[in-house]
């Protein structure tokens, strides 16, 4: 492990590292634009020169490897000025939009040039700076030539981590800019995250130019709920709109990287202009009506009572792998009172391939969770509801955020409606109107995984934590408060429970699996079951 000095104090640092890494160690901060802990070193922006000990000229931090007795100083005359050298250099032709750029507020350039620049410009005014057309790379990503300061780490991105090489440069001095490569499109699955890499407001989303400004915005730390993979993010949400305005990748190594893929990035709004559902609704002989959450749990929680006392089973839960793990604990504690009531959940496979080691072929976040606690099903895969609807062997059903009819081939879609709408009891639970939600006798909604908190599993045994970054629209709530609700009619002391940490504490206690588990201990990075116990 070598031992050197940054700014007088001394490390003892990994062997690897490059000198931007090592004063990361000691709280130092060196500005740099091209480098980036997951593509290759190019230096190429200058802006991380620091003086070596023994060395006449500057050095760029970035590749400038550690090595023992590594003797660096950040903060001399000759380190500062070079510094400043290089931020008046990049801002020559730089536009001085920074009040309409979307970027402005978290621009590292932006951020760069207040910390480091000369605090002035010997360029006349914007007249005289070379001005470019904008175009755009793919039908989601806009870029400006003029603000780019050719970093290349876009190009980078597509070459290392894609490996689909849409991107290069052409021309030469200001007239150099970014292209894709002709015949080819910047359309690959991890493509959006040029937009998070790009230092300055050159590559910015299309669909959204002049909507986003990050000071209103409130960030939550969440994972995403698209698939098996359970990536780390961070949702982001304009209280002036109150919706979800974007989804950024939070950086954890042992799931992304620092990466998401596009169908992470963008499908939000598919959640958020859906047919939500927003209020209880309960069915009156034919008509439907809105009514209270007092109202439509006493309904659902007389009639279920009411059926276990007569024994006018059978009984069944169909859920789906989009539930939390807590959601799935007190759905099968549920399915115990109603007695021979099969939770059967729909989940993925559990051996999936990932594209580019990040997107999963399992569309569902939670599917090893399904298998963990799904103690009382008797199948994994939700065709199995279907099944035993076709064969009039269900009277009461209640169906958890899952449409039967996206199960179904086109030809027994009627079938399965004439078996709903002879079934004596639906109950629906889901916070989309879904087709089977068409059929119901009672409809509760719940929340979507933007709106409440909770645990997935991920396809490697990971448990993380999703939070709550925005209230769901409505009287909406969320799942585990839900089937608490419903539990609590038929036996309240099995139900208690005041949030959802309170629920993964009783999973933990219950399932070996989840042995010493805790939100405290999930953290925010996740923690790993294996052989049986949390690790």
């Amino acid at each position: 492990m070598p031992k050197i000095t940054i700014n007088g104090t001394e490390l003892d640092v990994d062997d690897g590292l490059n000198v931007i890494q090592a004063a990361a160690v000691a709280g130092i901060e060196i500005p740099h634009f091209c480098y980036h802990p997951s593509l290759s070193v190019v230096a190429q922006c200058r802006q991380c020169l620091v003086e070596v000990e023994g060395v006449p000229k500057v050095l760029p931090a970035c590749n400038t490897t550690v090595r023992d007795g590594l003797v660096v100083k950040t903060d001399t005359e000759k380190a500062l000025e070079a510094r400043k050298a290089a931020v008046e250099f990049t801002l020559i032709n730089h536009p001085l939009d920074c009040p309409i750029c979307d970027k402005g507020g978290e621009c590292p350039l932006q951020m760069t040039t207040f910390a480091h620049g000369p605090g002035y410009s010997r360029v006349g005014g914007p007249e005289n700076k070379k001005v470019r057309q904008k175009s755009y790379l793919s039908d989601r990503i806009m870029y400006d030539p003029n603000r780019c300061i050719m970093c290349t780490r876009c190009v980078r991105f597509t070459d290392e981590v894609t490996r689909t090489h849409e991107l290069g440069t052409t021309g030469r001095g200001f007239r150099k800019k970014i292209s894709v490569f002709p015949g080819k499109k910047l359309d690959n699955e991890l493509a959006g995250n040029v937009i998070d890499i790009c230092p300055v407001g050159a590559l910015l989303t299309k669909n959204t130019l002049h909507e986003e400004r990050v000071w209103y915005m409130e960030f939550t730390d969440s994972v995403c709920s698209l698939c098996s993979t359970g990536c780390n993010i961070t949702v982001g949400v304009d209280p002036r709109k109150g919706k979800v305005s974007r989804i950024r990748p939070r950086i954890n190594q042992e799931v992304n990287g620092h990466w998401i893929c596009d169908k992470g990035r963008y499908d939000y709004k598919e959640i958020q202009e859906s047919s939500r559902l927003r209020d209880p609704i309960i069915k009156n002989h034919k008509d439907y009506e809105i009514a209270s959450w007092e109202d439509a749990v006493n309904n659902v929680g007389s009639k279920l009572s009411r059926t276990i006392s007569s024994a006018a089973g059978p009984y069944a839960i169909a859920a789906s792998a989009t539930l939390t793990n807590e959601e799935m604990f007190l759905a099968s504690k549920l399915s115990s009172l109603l007695g021979d009531c099969p939770v059967i959940c729909g989940a993925g496979a559990e051996k999936t391939e990932k594209k580019f080691g990040l997107v999963s072929s399992d569309p569902y976040p939670n599917s090893t969770g399904s298998r963990n606690l799904m103690t009382h099903g008797n199948g994994y895969g939700t065709k199995t509801i279907i099944d035993l609807l076709l064969a009039d062997k269900i009277k009461t059903l209640i169906v958890i955020e899952t449409d039967l009819f996206k199960v179904v081939s086109d030809h027994e879609k009627q079938l399965l409606s004439n078996a709903l709408e002879k079934i004596s009891f639906l109950v629906i639970i889901d916070y989309t109107l879904t087709e089977t939600a068409r059929y119901a006798h009672a409809i509760l909604p719940s929340a979507s995984p933007y709106e409440k908190d909770g645990t997935f599993t991920n396809d490697a045994g990971r448990v993380q934590k999703i939070k709550k970054a925005i209230a769901p629209p409505g009287t909406a709530k969320p799942g585990w408060e839900v089937l608490c609700m419903i539990g609590e009619k038929i036996d309240k002391s099995l139900f208690s429970y005041n949030c959802a940490s309170e629920v993964m504490d009783d999973i933990s206690l219950k399932f070996p699996r989840y042995g010493e588990m805790s939100y405290d201990k999930i953290g925010a990075v996740g923690k790993v079951i294996e052989n049986g116990m949390a690790k």
